[in-house]
């Protein structure tokens, strides 16, 4: 897997995120998301598989409509993407900072980590 397309594919996803198309976000998740997929770190209630990621995906857009996720710096090593991410519009007296780790095999992601500031 080429490292600059993985990184391009993951701006692609916060690009929908960002501009509250769920439609695109669940096809993204339907493309580039394995069946087998476990997400270790759900935001809610949800799930941890790949219809559990959609529902995280949803429910952020649905209660954080000013939300904007800005990915910072990336590294691709090893089959794993890790990220930081500075989430604006979540805190109104500040900016969140989160990082997070997804894994891939064979060009889908299988495994996904993170952490975000409290």
């Amino acid at each position: 897997m080429n490292s600059e397309d993985v990184k391009a594919n993951e701006k692609r996803f916060f690009d929908y995120v960002n501009k509250k198309d769920l439609k695109a976000a669940e096809k993204w998740i339907d493309e580039f998301v394995a069946e087998d997929f476990v997400n270790h770190s759900p935001a809610f209630d949800e799930s941890t598989d790949k219809k559990g990621l959609k529902e995280m995906v949803a429910k952020l857009i649905q209660l954080a409509p000013d939300m904007t996720i800005i990915l910072k710096e990336m590294a691709f090593e090893n089959d794993i993407l890790s990220f930081r991410h500075i989430i604006q519009g979540l805190d109104p007296k500040r900016d969140v900072m989160g990082m997070a780790m997804v894994r891939f095999k064979d060009h889908k992601l299988v495994e996904r980590w993170n952490i975000t500031e409290a």
